[in-house]
């Protein structure tokens, strides 16, 4: 897999320019726009921000809009035209569901949306709206696409980290991919960002497909530093195609209960049970659309008609996480700011059950005799240990994080 590390670095690069941006639009910085520029983004706000049936404001502030299941901005992507939208998948498997875990060892975390006591009608679904200032952020990505194919950006490890681990298997396909992920919460300045995420990938680095999910903590995409469910996608080697969460036509919303970017409470306490959550993403196999499923919920899917690599099937499944940071400015934590250990898991990040879907729609272990860990970062920042099969409640489990350069914010 020549293609992996290429891909990640691409990945990094991305994330740091729309963190950069972010944190000059919070701070006091705003970028230039022109009348035409203007119009532009009001035309994508109207497409993104499709009037609501329902308005409902969470008790977080965030600003939810309950939009018709069949107008949502997913269909306005030129490729999903003449989409028919697959209300449930056609098949789920019931192995990495939290019905069938009864541990002792972690207990499971839940998804606050912060309804409270409201809920979106039938027929729509929670969209979190888009505000001008995303657009603003991901057209300024897009202006440095070319820029960073030329090494515009230097590359630096104190500005991107990652570790992660794999099944090396030349040729295997992978049809998905699920695990519990242990839940953490800490604060970042807004130029920090980390990541618990897993990726599934086809293709070469500069048009490589990718669907990428997990749990972030991300002020400058979030405006806090609360723990949430997020997303990614491309289809192009991240130059033109794809976004975080719903930022752009792609991902089809059918859950009423549940939105991409919601918070995720509680969150683990060091040295005691830890709280997990239940992530999995895999292809139908009568559609070929790729489902996200989170703590048992169904919560939508990206379309089959806008991958090419993907179109079939994955050739890399890879679990780990991401730390960022802008020049200058500390080195954020990652997992749940200590550096990983296989002693005691109530004091250490991890990922469990690392499963991935085969060609029959079966879920399975990973190969833990086929294992190979990758890191772009020094042990003592950040670091993955890979324990193979220990069993019990357990079974495939890798621990992994670091402290970074941790800065308290409460001074």
């Amino acid at each position: 897999m020549e293609y992996s590390n290429a891909s990640l670095i691409m990945f990094y690069v991305l994330l740091f320019v729309i963190l950069t941006i972010e944190t000059q639009s919070i701070e006091g910085g705003k970028a230039n726009t022109s009348e035409k520029e203007d119009r532009e983004l009001t035309k994508q706000l109207r497409i993104l921000n499709k009037k609501p049936i329902k308005i409902i404001t969470t008790k977080f502030g965030d600003t939810i809009d309950c939009i018709d299941i069949y107008k949502q901005p997913a269909f306005d992507h030129p490729l999903l035209k003449d989409h028919k939208i697959q209300m449930v998948p056609s098949s789920i498997s019931e192995e990495t569901t939290s019905k069938n875990i009864s541990s002792t060892i972690f207990r499971g975390s839940n998804i606050d949306t912060g309804f409270q006591n409201e809920r979106c009608p039938p027929e729509t679904v929670p969209m979190r709206r888009t505000r001008k200032q995303d657009l603003i952020n991901a057209r300024y990505l897009m202006q440095k696409t070319n820029s960073i194919h030329t090494n515009y950006y230097t590359l630096s490890p104190m500005n991107y980290h990652f570790v992660s681990v794999e099944e090396f298997s030349e040729g295997k396909k992978y049809f998905g991919s699920a695990a519990w992920m242990s839940v953490h919460g800490f604060e970042l300045n807004y130029e920090q960002f980390s990541t618990a995420q897993i990726w599934v990938q086809n293709g070469p680095a500069e048009k490589i497909n990718s669907i990428e999910f997990g749990w972030m903590i991300y002020p400058g995409l979030f405006g806090d530093t609360h723990t949430r469910v997020f997303a990614y996608w491309t289809a192009d080697g991240y130059k033109q195609t794809g976004c975080f969460n719903t930022y752009c036509p792609g991902f089809v919303q059918v859950s009423r209960d549940l939105y991409i970017g919601a918070r995720i409470n509680p969150v683990s306490v060091y040295g005691k049970n830890p709280m997990a959550l239940p992530f999995k993403v895999y292809r139908d196999l009568k559609t070929g659309n790729w489902w996200l499923i989170i703590n048992d919920i169904t919560v939508g899917y990206w379309p089959k008609e806008i991958f090419t690599h993907l179109a079939d099937n994955a050739l890399t499944v890879r679990y780990g996480g991401i730390a960022g940071n802008e020049p200058q400015s500390p080195a954020p934590p990652m997992g749940n700011r200590y550096l990983p250990q296989l002693q005691d898991y109530s004091k250490t990040a991890f990922m469990t059950r690392m499963m991935y879907v085969d060609e029959k729609g079966k879920i399975v272990n990973i190969n833990p005799d086929n294992i190979q860990t990758k890191r772009n970062t020094t042990l003592d920042s950040y670091d993955i240990l890979f324990a193979g099969n220990i069993g019990g409640e357990y079974d495939i489990t890798m621990a992994f994080g670091g402290p970074g350069v941790y800065v308290s914010l409460e001074h």
